[in-house]
């Protein structure tokens, strides 16, 4: 294509679709039929413009969207040129910005991993931010990469303050977990263990559970099954974990659930205890086991746990399991969906499997 190239293009008018949505698809027809051969300079943009009756900056905008998804490349003193089919470009960057809790959190760093591996593919560059979920804290911490200018980040577990700032910088975002953002604030993708709760609350009641309680430790996020287990008539109640940070967040939360269960009356032993997390779980498995206590049948135990990755026991758990690198494919295939611009897709939504275990036998 050159600018002697004989453009057979009319803007629409039906309003059916925009002239720069147009305009794209004629020029990547254009390019993948092969009219427009790798190595072939693009006509400039103005003169584009002119051939094809459309402003500057619509012209402008279908040729940053060809070199955002690898059609075409700018090149010093030679122009716009159309590159090889499997070329390999640099298509935009994404964010991935998460809390500076969670940062070495397994589930966190697979899907990141995954986001990683996945939008590489694409084409696209992956970097990641810490940020503070402290309000009172400034966002020094995630500015540098702003400033960069990312296409789009992926923010998990962010609370309002940060939504607000990347809302006032414009930024596209999604949201992973944590709190329901305002519609204006991006899509959000959320943890839902609705269907994994209900398979649980039929396999109580198929065993006579009369009584259920959840365990999680203070402050955290977690699932809850008392509205499904008080529906089939199981009791239900929450048991909450102290955390003692001062030991270090993982270890801590461990140790402190090892302290609680070591200490707690085996009369108050419920049928079945529901865990959240997984540190919380380890410390439990731990008391139970340094005071005899028998699993399955003094108590039955049902744990949140990271597939290939969760508390260790001597018989398999009874668990919801979550496939973090499943999870964070889903996560990126979304996001490249956003990128697309075009019709995108309902946000999925990340679910456990409920898994039976020795634990909770069957």
């Amino acid at each position: 294509m050159d600018d002697s190239f004989m453009m057979d293009f009319r803007p629409e008018t039906n309003g059916a679709v925009t002239a720069g949505e147009a305009l794209f698809a004629y020029l990547k027809r254009e390019i993948v039929s092969g009219n427009a051969k790798p190595g072939m300079a693009l006509p400039t943009i103005q003169k584009l413009a002119e051939m094809s009756g459309v402003t500057f900056r619509i012209a402008r905008g279908a040729i940053e969207r060809l070199a955002r998804e690898g059609y075409v490349r700018s090149r010093p003193r030679v122009g716009t040129v159309v590159l090889p089919r499997d070329a390999h470009v640099m298509r935009g960057k994404v964010l991935f910005a998460l809390p500076d809790v969670d940062a070495s959190s397994y589930h966190v760093t697979q899907i990141a991993d995954s986001l990683h591996r996945e939008l590489g593919k694409a084409g696209y560059v992956f970097t990641t931010a810490v940020f503070s979920q402290n309000p009172r804290h400034d966002h020094s911490f995630i500015k540098c990469e702003l400033d960069h200018a990312p296409d789009i980040v992926v923010s998990m577990y962010a609370k309002t303050h940060l939504r607000r700032y990347l809302a006032g910088k414009g930024i596209r975002c999604i949201y992973v977990y944590g709190e329901k953002p305002e519609e204006n604030e991006g899509p959000w993708i959320r943890f839902s263990a609705e269907d994994a709760i209900s398979v649980f609350v039929e396999h109580c009641v198929r065993k006579g559970v009369g009584k259920v309680v959840q365990v999680r430790f203070s402050g955290n996020e977690t699932p809850d099954a008392e509205s499904a287990l008080s529906a089939a008539g199981i009791s239900c109640a929450w048991k909450t974990i102290p955390r003692w940070d001062v030991l270090g967040r993982y270890e801590g939360i461990e140790r402190a659930a090892f302290e609680t269960f070591l200490n707690m009356p085996q009369e108050k032993f419920p049928d079945v205890f529901l865990f959240w997390d997984d540190f919380v779980a380890q410390g439990a498995l731990t008391a139970f086991m340094k005071r005899g206590v028998s699993i399955p049948r003094d108590i039955k135990i049902a744990v949140l746990s990271n597939r290939g990755r969760g508390p260790v026991y001597t018989e398999p758990l009874t668990r919801f399991e979550c496939d973090a690198a499943a999870a964070g494919e889903k996560i990126a295939g979304f996001t490249l969906s956003m990128l697309a611009k075009g019709r995108v897709p309902a946000p999925p939504v990340i679910s456990p499997q409920y898994v039976f275990g020795s634990t909770f036998p069957y």
